[in-house]
C-alpha cells in the first residue's frame, strides 16, 4: 500500500522523502513502489486537516474514492496509518463474508503502507472537495460527538454509504456518480477475479 501524502502534510510531521530515508526504509519504499505503483486499489492520497485543535488525517482510495478520516493522527501513530486504514475497512465490511476474505489477501498480500509525497491533482481534488463539501472543513464532526466520545466509526461508513462521489469516465459524455463503500467492493472483487 503506498501512502501519498500533500506536501502540507509532509512538513507538518517533520517527514523526509523517502529517497532521504535510510536502509532498509529506503529499500522497502522502493520495492513496493516498484510493484502497487500504477494499480489505485493500493494507492491512496492523503492531507492534513485540523478537528478540536488536533491534527487529523483524510485517506482517499485513488481508485474507488475510499475515505477514511483518522482522527488524532499524532507523529508516533505514522507507522501504522496502514493498519489503521485496514481497521476501518473491516469494521465498514463487516458481516460481508466475501469481502472480509478478500481484504485479509489483500492484508496478507501487501502487509507494508509505505508513504510518498502527494502529485496526483486527481487526487488532491477529492481531499479538498470531500473535506471541504463532506466535512464541512471539520465542523460537522462535532454533530458526531455522543457522551463526550468522537464516533468515528459513523463518520467513516457515513462518507462511504451516503456521499456521492463522482469521477469522470473515458468515452462518456458526463460523469459517473456512485458510493466509494459500494465501488471498493466491485473493484476489490474485480481485481481478484483477474489473480489466480
Amino acid at each position: 500500500m503506498i501512502l501519498y501524502l500533500t506536501r502540507k502534510t509532509f512538513e507538518r510531521y517533520k517527514l523526509d522523502p523517502p529517497e532521504n530515508s535510510l536502509f532498509p526504509v529506503k529499500e522497502i519504499t522502493a520495492a513496493v513502489k516498484e510493484r502497487e505503483q500504477g494499480i489505485g486499489l493500493l494507492e491512496w492520497g492523503g492531507k492534513l486537516f485540523y478537528f478540536d485543535r488536533r491534527k487529523c488525517i483524510q485517506f482517499s482510495n485513488f481508485a474507488s474514492k475510499f475515505t477514511v478520516f483518522l482522527f488524532d493522527a499524532k507523529v508516533e501513530k505514522l507507522p501504522f496509518l496502514g493498519e489503521a486504514i485496514f481497521m476501518y475497512l473491516f469494521d465498514f465490511y463487516q458481516g460481508n463474508k466475501e469481502m472480509t476474505k478478500l481484504l485479509k489477501r489483500l492484508a496478507d498480500e501487501h502487509p507494508f503502507a509505505v508513504i510518498d509525497r502527494l502529485k496526483d491533482k486527481k487526487a488532491i481534488a477529492t481531499l479538498n472537495r470531500t473535506q471541504l463539501d463532506f466535512a464541512l472543513d471539520g465542523y460537522k464532526f462535532y454533530k458526531f460527538i455522543e457522551n463526550n466520545v468522537l464516533q468515528t466509526k459513523k463518520i467513516n461508513k457515513l462518507v462511504n454509504t451516503d456521499w456521492l462521489f463522482t469521477q469522470r469516465v473515458e468515452n462518456q459524455s458526463g460523469p459517473e456518480y456512485f458510493y466509494s463503500g459500494e465501488k471498493f467492493e466491485q473493484l476489490l472483487k474485480e481485481y481478484y477475479a483477474k489473480l489466480p
